[in-house]
């Protein structure tokens, strides 16, 4: 009986560290909406985005634009304060919409229209976004994946309807 014990016991030490590798749930679900982005296009990298001079890892979601974008495209960066609280947001600008900074002044020179539209895709983001940055040459989500998959693959179509 006791040998048995110990050869169960030492089966039992080689085979544990076998299910350490195996991914849990949460990073199973995060695996299926990283793919559903990859195949709207959407590039996924795990980063670390810059607030306030400290570096804070999140998942970035980033669209290319187009080359015709490029050239009427706007620079910004806003926050969503529900989700930033923790991280000591200090803005430097005011309130675009409720729950969401500007984190650069000045505020793009944009027209009511681009506002507008900016406004629509806001309040679509996912809850637990994060930062919403534009650049001329890419759009980034900054978030951490608790969305739903339905709502990654509305991000592609969301991200047309931004005119900035």
């Amino acid at each position: 009986m006791s040998t048995t014990l110990l050869v169960v016991i030492i089966f039992a030490m080689v085979i544990s560290p076998i299910f350490w590798l195996m991914p849990s749930r949460r990073q199973r679900y995060q695996m299926h909406l990283r793919k559903i982005a990859l195949h709207a296009g959407i590039k996924v990298r795990l980063e670390k985005f810059e607030l306030n001079g400290e570096k804070l890892p999140a998942t970035a979601y980033r669209w290319m634009r187009d080359a015709d974008e490029k050239k009427t495209a706007h620079r910004f960066r806003l926050a969503h304060v529900p989700r930033m609280e923790k991280e000591r947001l200090e803005p430097r600008g005011d309130e675009f919409i409720p729950g969401w900074l500007w984190l650069e002044s000045p505020v793009p020179a944009v027209s009511d229209d681009q506002l507008e539209a900016l406004k629509n895709v806001l309040e679509q983001l996912p809850e637990d976004s994060l930062i919403f940055e534009a650049g001329t040459a890419t759009v980034t989500l900054w978030w951490r994946e608790n969305g739903t998959p339905e709502q990654v693959e509305s991000l592609p179509e969301l991200m047309s309807g931004l005119p900035m």
